[in-house]
C-alpha cells in the first residue's frame, strides 16, 4: 500500500489504494472544514427528518378527516398517498441527488427549498383545498417533491461524514422520519375523541396549517447547519488501507461491512448485478412497512378497538419504527447490514399476521402491542439500504446512487397504498368495509419475498465485478463521445 502526499501547503494528503485506485483525502479536521464537529450536521439532519416525515406518517391518521371532508372512499384517499410516494421517490430523489453530488445545489439550499415546498406550498394547498386536483397538486406533487429533497439530503450525510462508522448514526438520522409524527398522531386521537372516526371536523384546516408552519421553521433552522465534506474525505484516526489491523472493538463496523472497493459513479454502479436486486428488495419491504403506516389506524377503527387503541397502536408503530432504526444500525456494525435486514424482514412478516389476528380477535391492548413491535421491525429497511449503498459503492456519489435505488419506493408505495386497497376491496367498497385479511396477508408476503432477495441476491460487489463495470462504463462513454463527434461533424459539413 502506498500513500502520496499533495504538494504545497495543503492541510491534507491523498492516499491511493494501489489495487483499486480508490482515493482518500486525509488530514482535515471537521472543525477546519465547517467550523464545528461532524456531529453537528448529523444532528441537524435528524431535526429536519423529524419534521419532514410527518407528511408521510400522519396521512393514515388524517385519512378519516380527509374522507369525511371530501366524501372520498378509502381507495381514493390512499391512491393519493401512492401518488405522493411516486413524486417523493421517483421525481425528487434522483434530481436532488444529482444536483447535490455534482456540486450544483448545496445541501443546505436543497433542504431549505424542500422546507418551503412542504411546509408552505404543500400544506397551504392541502389546508385550503376544495377539490381533488388541489390535494394532488399540494400534498402529492409539492409535498412529494419537497419531502424527497429533504430526505435525500439528510439520509446521505452520515456516509459522507462517518464513512468508517456509519451504522447507528445513519439509523439515528433516519429514525426521525418515523417518530417525528408521533406527537401529531396522538394529538389527532385526542382532538377526535372516541367518536367520529378520528375526524377532526372543523379543526382540520387549522391543524394542517400548524403542521406546515412548524415544519418550515424547524427545517429551515436545521438547514443552516448542514454541510458536506470534500469528495473522498476520510477521518484521520483510521488508516483506510490497513483498517483490518485494528481489533474488532476499534473498527468493528469496517470488519463487518468492508468499505467500497472504489467510488462508483451511478453508471458504474448499475453495471454491477446488485443494484436491481437491492432496489427490488427495497420496493418489496417498503410495501410491507408502509402498509402499516397506511392502514393500521383505519383497521383499528374498523375493528372497533377504540380510538386510543387505534391511535396508540399507530403512534407506537411510528415511534418504534424510528427508535429501532439506530438499533439496527448498531447491530449491523457487528453482524453486517445484509444479515440484519434478513432477520428483521422475516420476523416482520410474522408479526404483520399476528397484528391482523389480534385486531380481528378484538383484543385492543394486544393489537396495540403487536402494532408497536411490527413498527420496530419495519424500521430496518430505510437506514440499512442507504448504508449498504455507501458500503458497496462509496460516499462520493451516494446521494444520487441511493436516489436511484430509493426510486423503487414508488413501487412499494403503490403496493402499500392503492394496490393494497385494490387487494382488499377488489375495486369496490363492500358494505363500507375492505377485506382486511387480504391486505395483511399481502403485506406479510411482501416481507417474506424481500427476505429471500436480500439474503440470496444482494452480496457485496467483487473486484471482478468492479473491473467489468468500469470497462463497461468506459466503453459506453466512448460510444457517446463518438456519436457526439459524428453529430458535430455533420453540423460542420452542413
Amino acid at each position: 500500500m502506498t500513500a502520496a502526499a499533495n504538494s504545497g501547503d495543503l492541510p491534507y494528503q491523498i492516499i491511493t489504494n494501489p489495487t483499486t485506485g480508490k482515493q482518500y483525502r486525509i488530514g482535515e479536521d471537521p472543525k477546519q472544514l465547517i467550523g464545528y464537529g461532524r456531529w453537528v450536521p448529523i444532528l441537524a439532519a435528524w431535526a429536519a427528518m423529524f419534521m419532514a416525515g410527518i407528511l408521510e406518517y400522519t396521512w393514515g391518521a388524517l385519512s378519516g378527516s380527509m374522507m369525511a371532508k371530501h366524501g372520498w372512499s378509502l381507495s381514493s384517499v390512499f391512491w393519493m398517498f401512492s401518488v405522493y410516494i411516486i413524486f417523493e421517490s421517483v421525481a425528487s430523489h434522483p434530481m436532488t441527488g444529482f444536483l447535490r453530488d455534482h456540486g450544483i445545489l448545496k445541501v443546505r439550499y436543497a433542504v431549505g427549498i424542500g422546507a418551503v415546498l412542504c411546509g408552505i406550498v404543500a400544506y397551504g394547498l392541502t389546508a385550503t383545498a376544495s377539490g381533488a386536483w388541489q390535494l394532488y397538486l399540494g400534498y402529492a406533487f409539492f409535498g412529494g417533491i419537497g419531502s424527497g429533497m429533504i430526505y435525500n439530503s439528510c439520509i446521505n450525510m452520515t456516509g459522507k461524514w462517518y464513512p468508517d462508522k456509519q451504522g447507528w448514526r445513519n439509523g439515528f438520522v433516519d429514525g426521525g422520519w418515523a417518530y417525528g409524527a408521533v406527537p401529531w398522531i396522538i394529538a389527532i386521537g385526542g382532538i377526535a375523541g372516541d367518536t367520529g372516526g378520528a375526524n377532526l371536523r372543523g379543526f382540520l384546516t387549522a391543524f394542517i396549517w400548524i403542521q406546515g408552519i412548524s415544519l418550515t421553521v424547524i427545517v429551515l433552522i436545521a438547514a443552516f447547519f448542514m454541510k458536506d465534506p470534500p469528495k473522498n474525505w476520510w477521518p484521520a484516526g483510521v488508516d483506510p488501507l490497513n483498517w483490518s489491523k485494528y481489533k474488532r472493538g476499534q473498527a468493528h463496523d469496517l470488519h463487518a461491512n468492508p468499505p467500497a472497493l472504489k467510488q462508483y459513479t451511478t453508471r458504474e454502479m448499475w453495471r454491477t448485478p446488485q443494484p436491481k436486486w437491492i432496489g427490488i428488495q427495497f420496493a418489496l419491504f417498503v410495501g410491507a412497512s408502509l402498509f402499516g403506516v397506511t392502514y393500521l389506524f383505519p383497521f383499528g377503527e374498523a375493528m372497533h378497538l377504540g380510538i386510543w387503541a387505534a391511535a396508540g397502536g399507530f403512534a407506537g408503530f411510528s415511534l418504534a419504527d424510528g427508535i429501532f432504526r439506530p438499533i439496527y444500525g448498531y447491530i449491523s456494525q457487528f453482524i453486517g447490514r445484509r444479515m440484519t435486514m434478513t432477520y428483521a424482514y422475516v420476523v416482520d412478516g410474522v408479526f404483520v399476521l399476528l397484528t391482523l389476528w389480534a385486531g380481528e380477535a378484538r383484543i385492543p391492548w394486544l393489537f396495540a402491542v403487536l402494532a408497536v413491535i411490527t413498527g420496530g421491525l419495519s424500521g430496518a429497511n430505510f437506514p440499512m439500504t442507504s448504508t449498504i449503498i455507501t458500503d458497496y459503492y462509496g460516499s462520493n456519489f451516494n446521494a444520487i446512487n441511493y436516489a436511484s435505488i430509493y426510486s423503487f419506493k414508488a413501487i412499494g408505495g403503490s403496493f402499500a397504498g392503492g394496490i393494497a386497497a385494490l387487494v382488499m376491496t377488489g375495486g369496490v367498497e363492500v358494505a363500507g368495509q375492505p377485506h382486511w385479511v387480504n391486505g395483511f396477508v399481502f403485506g406479510a408476503v411482501l416481507a417474506f419475498l424481500a427476505t429471500f432477495v436480500i439474503y440470496f441476491l444482494c452480496k457485496a460487489p467483487t473486484l471482478e465485478q468492479m473491473k467489468k463495470a468500469e470497462a463497461g462504463a468506459a466503453e459506453a462513454a466512448a460510444r457517446r463521445a463518438a456519436k457526439r463527434g459524428e453529430k458535430t461533424g455533420r453540423s460542420a459539413v452542413t
